[in-house]
Parts: structure tokens; C-alpha cells; sequence
């Protein structure tokens, strides 16, 4: 299903990504300042049950940075990007939504507790497009600007993970529209399910 053009946000441009195995087309709107695209296997330590696919978009401008590993260093520097990922190892198998509601409230009471997460300003479980997601916006303002939004829905009981994430010294209109517009592009993800 393609998105007419008078759903998109402002700046923005449609955009599919096809999961891996089957598992199914994401069609979303991105800003269209993100015109560079990757994808990767994130490895972890424990194999296949542990490793995650992720697909990024990101503006050219920006340090391309793939994480992978158990731990990982994060490079010094600003980000603007949107990572979409899943767990390489899943189950196709049909089920119920209900775990999005458990995940979300889990979520929460783990971002309440640590402080490498900027503080939550908006949560909610919505339903777009015929199925749920757990939305939790971030943001802290000092000598930099941290802006993040997290959603999460399922595919064929499966969780995928959409990460809005904005680093800078700027305090400009990118900062100050970005949950904002990210909350929007939540708006228009369409979900195909893979044969």
C-alpha cells in the first residue's frame, strides 16, 4: 500500500524497507533531509537468538556507525537517524497484540530507573493502521539537545522497533519539531506481512 502524498508530513518522502526472511514491507514516510540508507546484522554474544537486523536512514552529513557486539562504544558525535530493528531469530507465528501493552508498561518502569535515558515526556499505546504501538517520547535539554522516540508493534507476534533519535549543540527548528514530526511518521507506517 503506497501513501498518498497528502498523508505525508511536511519535508518528508516515502520510503520501503523489506525485512529479512519473509518477514514482511514497511512502507514509511522519512524526512527527506535522511538520504542515506543501511542495513546490517547486529551480532551479539549468545548467536542467533541474540543478534538483531537493522535497517537505518540517516542524513549523508552524518558518521554511518553500525553497531554490533555484546558492548558496544558509541562514537562522539551528533545523530539524526531512524533505526528500525527485530530480533534475528523469531517465530512466524500468528498471535494477539496483548504484549505490546506488557512491553510498554516494562519499558517504562526500566527508562524510570535509569539515567542514560533523557526523562519521558509523552507515552501512549495507539492504534495505527489496524495494529498497536507502544510510543514513549524523550527529551532533555542542556548543552545538548536529545530528542527520541521509540515505537514498537508487532509482526506475526514478533516485536519491531522503530528508533527516532536526534543528538546536537543546535537548538534549532530540526530540535524543536523533532518529536513532533516523528510522532507524525509513526503515523504512517504500513505493515505488509511477508508469504
Amino acid at each position: 500500500m503506497n501513501i498518498v502524498p497528502d498523508d505525508l508530513p511536511k519535508n518528508s518522502k516515502s520510503v520501503q524497507v523489506r525485512l529479512i526472511d519473509s518477514l514482511g514491507v514497511i512502507t514509511l514516510s522519512i524526512p527527506n533531509r535522511y538520504d542515506t540508507n543501511f542495513s546490517w546484522t547486529h551480532y551479539s554474544d549468545c548467536g542467533k537468538p541474540c543478534n538483531y537486523q537493522k535497517y537505518r536512514f540517516q542524513p549523508t552529513s552524518f558518521l554511518i556507525f553500525k553497531e554490533s557486539g555484546f558492548i558496544w562504544k558509541q562514537p562522539k558525535g551528533f545523530v539524526d537517524r531512524l533505526t528500525i530493528s527485530h530480533s534475528g531469530y523469531f517465530p512466524f507465528h500468528d498471535g494477539d497484540s496483548t504484549s505490546i501493552f506488557t512491553g510498554h508498561n516494562h519499558f517504562l518502569e526500566m527508562v524510570k530507573t535509569d539515567p542514560i535515558y533523557p526523562p519521558i515526556i509523552f507515552d501512549t499505546i495507539q492504534k495505527i493502521n489496524d495494529r498497536y504501538f507502544s510510543i514513549i517520547a524523550m527529551e532533555r535539554s542542556d548543552s545538548l539537545q536529545a530528542r527520541t522516540v521509540l515505537a514498537t508493534t508487532t509482526i506475526k507476534n514478533n516485536y519491531i522497533d522503530f528508533d527516532y533519535e536526534l543528538l546536537t549543540s543546535k537548538n534549532d527548528s530540526i530540535a524543536n519539531i523533532f518529536i513532533k514530526n516523528a510522532l507524525q511518521i509513526i503515523k504512517t507506517i504500513r505493515i505488509e506481512k511477508g508469504m
